[in-house]
Formats: structure tokens, C-alpha cells, sequence
């Protein structure tokens, strides 16, 4: 008999006002109304995510550093009290295991954010390798609630909530701050490319009373942000803003045989670390001798929505496979990530993509999909 999915504290929340889907395991909102107004919501205004199905372990202990520079890639070392950054748990062999973000709450205490379908998977990794270091892990997932605020508006309206100005806090910040009553982190990370926070409230476990205290910071939020064009996102629009701004998906842009050098995450990976982390030496070894292939994006010339595993050729040749496809939201046009060979293809160069045994012309691009400079967390002011 298969396992019950799981549900998060605001699932009878979605349960009312969304389309529920099954998602890694969990019961989750794949959209409330449109995804792409969803989307545009969060490319405008304010989107508001839940997030509470993703893994939350909590490390604490003197070896806690000393732990986590042997279990990801990128240097914990300099990572501050209250900072937080973007790396990888790598096998073996350098492939990836997951990516995660890792935040420093407090001297020897950090947070380990992982992907909901891994989540299992890390917390075994975890306890395989904690025992012979002087700290432990405590994962905390269900008593957590977790949200998204993401858009170009979402730091004003969480700023509104607090009674003070949280767009102080830097971008890969984590600090303890109290919104309307309630202890959250705010976390200034996000997934879609823009502005923002993701945010950890405590005191929510999955009981009755801290479901209804969810819901209500929830509803809370999107009744503040009404000022701000604001609207609760599902899985659709999660994917599709995240493929826009180019940030890669687990299963589908990474997985157990895929490096960060070949998944071209190079600001997840740091060589001058002590001690080394597990996978360091195929990783060093792909630096300096080279990879077999590598990602790229790019942008549909022809009509046609490119999706996952179609063939991408080059002069009739193969040359790879495309990882994540779909129809751009905000460009009204097929985007996707690919894998090819490396030294194929370059920015600009046109490359075929095989849709349903139809040869339709791309451009290869760089990412962000959009224009930086009117969208995403580096517009100009």
C-alpha cells in the first residue's frame, strides 16, 4: 500500500481556494487561479508561495561548521552569523545529492533548507555522517510553516507587517524578526529571480492550533498585501518564474549525475575549504581537465514549446537534450535549459529543437530569460 501524502499547516486553506495536485510526496496548490497571472503577480507585484512541503534541518553543535563543510561544497566558513548561502550536497562521485540553502543562525546552530522530494534521502545522508562529529541534526520540518514572498513589492509589504524597514536585512541575510505577533525568519533567498523573502515561522507544528495559526499569518498576508498587487502562487508559477530567472529544478536540471560545473552553479562551489567535502575531488578534477557536458539556455526562434528530454542538434547533429522547457509567462515565447556537448555551441548560435519530429530553430542565450533591467532582483531602481 502506498504512503498517505503529506500535507503541510495551510493545506485546508489551499484545499478551499486552489487546484490540489500530488507533488514529492505532499498534497500541494498547483495554482489558485491563472499561472500566469500568478506569475505576473510575482514578476509586478507580490507572489506568496507556500513552501512548507521543502526540508528543514536544524544542525547544531562545536563541530556543526566542521560537519557541514564535509557534507556541501560551498565554503561554510565565511557564511556569518545571520548569513545565508546557496551550495550543494554532492555524492561520491560529484554528482549532485541536492541543493540547498544553508543559513548560520547562530554561533554553532544552522539551518539546512532542502528539496521536498530529497528530503528523505538528506536525512539519511545526515545521520550517516553526523556520528563522528560533535553536533546533531534535528529535522524540524513539520514544525515550521513556510513561506514565500517574492516581487518587487514584497520587502515593502513585509516591512509594513513588522513596523520597520526589512530591506535593511542584505540579500543572503537570515534574522530573527517578529511579524504581527509571530517569531519568523526572514530569510532574504527566494527561487523566482526577484526580490524578497522566504520566510520560517516557528510555533506552527502540524497540530490544530498551529494550523490555525498559519492560516491566519497566511490570510494576513495576503489581505496586507492587497495594496501591492498581491496573490497566492501555486506550483505552476513556482516553476515557471524559477526557469525564466534560469535557476536550475532537482530532477530535472540537476540530479545524482550531474556536477555543479557541469550544471554551470559555479557560486555554489568553493575549492579553498578545510576540511574538504565529500565529492571534492572529482569536482577538481572537472575544473581543471574539463567536462563531458554542459548547460546552456536558450530561446525559441520558430514556433514551438520545447519540454523535457526533446533532442537539441546542431547541422542535423545531436548534440543534447533539453532539461526544462515551457512557454515563457512574461515573454509569451518557448524558453528552455538544455545539456549538450561542451564547446558545441556558443551564445547567439542558432541549434534545432526536435518537437514531436519537427525541427524548430532557437537562439542559444544566456539567463535570466528576461531583461535584468526591468525585471528580477537586480533592476534598476
Amino acid at each position: 500500500m502506498n504512503a498517505p501524502f503529506k500535507r503541510t499547516q495551510l493545506y485546508d486553506w489551499h484545499k478551499k481556494h486552489g487546484d490540489i495536485v500530488p507533488f514529492s510526496g505532499w498534497e500541494m496548490p498547483v495554482r489558485y487561479t491563472d499561472i500566469r497571472e500568478e506569475h505576473m503577480a510575482v514578476r509586478k507585484g507580490v507572489g506568496i508561495f507556500d513552501t512548507s512541503h521543502m526540508s528543514r534541518f536544524f544542525t547544531k553543535g562545536p563541530q556543526a561548521l566542521e560537519f557541514l563543510q564535509t557534507m556541501t561544497s560551498n565554503n561554510v566558513r565565511k557564511l556569518e552569523v545571520n548569513g545565508g548561502h546557496y551550495t550543494t550536497c554532492l555524492n561520491e562521485h560529484g554528482g549532485i545529492h541536492d541543493d540547498l540553502m544553508l543559513y548560520r543562525i547562530d554561533e554553532h546552530e544552522y539551518i539546512w533548507v532542502t528539496n521536498a522530494a530529497n528530503g528523505p534521502k538528506i536525512s539519511d545522508h545526515l545521520k550517516k555522517h553526523s556520528g563522528q562529529f560533535d553536533m546533531k541534526v534535528e529535522d524540524r520540518t513539520n514544525d515550521i510553516t513556510m513561506i514565500a514572498v517574492q516581487g518587487p513589492k514584497a520587502m515593502a509589504l513585509l516591512s509594513m507587517i513588522a513596523g520597520r524597514n526589512l530591506a535593511e536585512f542584505n540579500r543572503f541575510t537570515c534574522n530573527l524578526v517578529n511579524l504581527s505577533g509571530d517569531r519568523v525568519y526572514v530569510c532574504r533567498t527566494g527561487y523566482t529571480g526577484e526580490d524578497g523573502a522566504e520566510l520560517l515561522l516557528l510555533d506552527t507544528p502540524c497540530s490544530d492550533e498551529g494550523k490555525k495559526r498559519a492560516i491566519a499569518f497566511w490570510e494576513l498576508l495576503l489581505e496586507q498585501g492587497r495594496k501591492f498587487g498581491a496573490k497566492p502562487c501555486g506550483l505552476g508559477a513556482r516553476n515557471s518564474t524559477r526557469l525564466e530567472a534560469g535557476l536550475v529544478l532537482y530532477g530535472n536540471d540537476i540530479d545524482e549525475q550531474t556536477s555543479p560545473i557541469e550544471a554551470r552553479i559555479p557560486y555554489a562551489v568553493k575549492f579553498k575549504v578545510d576540511p574538504h567535502y565529500i565529492g571534492y575531488d572529482k569536482l577538481k578534477r572537472q575544473k581543471e581537465e574539463g567536462v563531458t557536458k554542459t548547460r546552456i539556455g536558450f530561446v525559441m526562434i520558430d514556433r514551438g514549446v520545447p519540454r523535457d528530454a526533446y533532442p537539441i542538434l546542431l547541422k542535423g547533429e545531436s548534440i543534447g537534450r533539453v532539461s526544462s522547457g515551457m512557454m515563457s509567462p512574461l515573454l509569451r515565447n518557448g524558453i528552455g535549459l538544455a545539456y549538450v556537448k561542451p564547446g558545441v555551441v556558443e551564445e547567439d548560435d542558432t541549434i534545432e529543437v526536435d518537437i514531436k519530429g519537427r525541427l524548430r530553430k532557437a537562439r542559444v542565450t544566456k539567463w535570466p530569460f528576461y531583461d535584468p533591467e526591468k525585471y528580477g532582483s537586480a533592476r534598476s531602481q
